[in-house]
């Protein structure tokens, strides 16, 4: 009898498989059935400049809306999410003078859409208003330079043009980001704190009066602002805790569920120093995690390309369609212990390179601890900016 040939071992994990068998296609309604029990759902993205990564977060948000949730929370400025707010409560706010003061990501055809219809959605709504809150610790908006300017202008108008160059300069960075600039090579090379520093230090020179203190004032929250970018003085752990304390009271206080728009480092739920470890210490099961993750295709500035081999992108690239798989549901045994290993995906910031591809990918220390669920989109389209209008 003559021996069987040794095949090589299969070099697929049991995921990628296993993948396969799951059901195609995008589907809101599996997530909004797996957060039957949770306080807040965290929707992490692996880019923000995707149209369909958007769209998914978005109708995913509305279904939570019907079942139940009345806040959305996103990463922007305090103040900036104070005029959203008001804006889809009804009240006579300027959206495009609002979203021109937003954080870049969210100065998009798509976020203006996504106000406009949560403000219809209120107006016709019977029970409570949908929310908006912002958890980012800056209160300080590019207005504030403009309103530092005219004040400096009633006293003296010499010193109202060198600090307006100064502040011209530096604003740009409540779009994009110092540590961007840097990265693109559009940085002017003088750190920007230091530029706050110096338009403060031409106001003090002035004398005493009301409109110089208050100048300096506003000033200081803008020197404060810069000291502490990316990059600078930026302390990262410190504010994430702040960020999951910020929703944790307002659920405390309101008792509201809440969606949470961020990126998906920031929503992962293992064991660290970011948001959603914050939260799933604090609410166990109730925290659902979500990664929103895609295969290849364009945002603005580049075109993506396949992602990495080893990375679980990949896998879900292998199995051909749209995937969301509730990560929560036991698989067989073979599977649980692939989907709890370290696994890479790949995230798109505003420092992403196409050249760099393989650079620009995070290590999940397991999946299946850092996620409850997991959707994927084979090709990704730009989202809009509205400068594009």
């Amino acid at each position: 009898m003559s021996t069987p040939p040794v095949l090589p071992p299969d070099p697929s994990p049991p995921v990628a498989a296993w993948l396969t068998t799951q059901p195609v296609g995008a589907r809101p309604e599996l997530i909004a059935e797996a957060a039957r029990e949770a306080v807040i759902v965290g929707l992490g993205v692996s880019t923000r400049e995707a149209h369909e990564v958007f769209a998914f977060v978005t109708d995913t948000t509305w279904l939570l809306v019907e079942r139940g949730f009345t806040t959305i929370a996103v990463l922007d400025n305090q103040r900036v999410a104070d005029l959203y707010d008001r804006y889809v409560s009804g009240e006579d706010i300027d959206l495009d003078r609002a979203l021109a003061q937003a954080w870049g990501p969210w100065q998009v055809v798509e976020m203006r859409d996504a106000l406009v219809r949560l403000r219809e959605l209120n107006r016709t709504r019977a029970g409570a208003r949908v929310r908006i809150v912002g958890v980012a610790s800056s209160r300080v908006l590019s207005s504030d330079y403009d309103r530092v300017v005219d004040l400096l202008a009633g006293i003296d108008a010499g010193t109202a043009v060198r600090v307006e160059a100064l502040l011209d300069v530096i604003r740009v960075a409540h779009g994009s980001g110092e540590h961007v600039l840097r990265a693109r090579g559009t940085h002017p090379g003088t750190p920007f704190v230091e530029m706050a520093r110096t338009a403060r230090a031409h106001t003090a020179r002035l004398a005493p009066s009301g409109e110089r203190d208050a100048a300096l004032e506003l000033l200081d929250a803008v020197v404060d602002f810069h000291a502490n970018a990316i990059g600078v003085g930026h302390d990262m752990a410190r504010e994430e805790h702040l960020a999951a304390d910020r929703l944790l009271d307002h659920h405390r206080r309101t008792g509201e569920r809440i969606v949470l728009w961020e990126g998906s480092a920031h929503i992962a739920a293992h064991p660290g120093p970011m948001l959603g470890s914050h939260l799933r210490t604090a609410l166990d099961d109730r925290y659902l995690a979500v990664h929103i993750t895609f295969g290849q295709g364009h945002i603005t500035r580049a075109t993506i390309p396949a992602p990495r081999a080893d990375s679980i992108d990949a896998r879900l690239a292998g199995a051909h369609g749209e995937r969301t798989i509730d990560l929560r549901t036991p698989p067989p045994a073979t599977v649980a212990g692939d989907l709890g290993r370290s696994w890479p995906t790949r995230l798109i910031s505003g420092l992403y390179d196409p050249a760099d591809d393989d650079e620009h990918y995070f290590d999940l220390p397991s999946l299946t601890g850092s996620f409850d669920a997991l959707v994927y989109i084979p090709t990704i389209t730009p989202i809009r900016p509205l400068a594009d209008e």
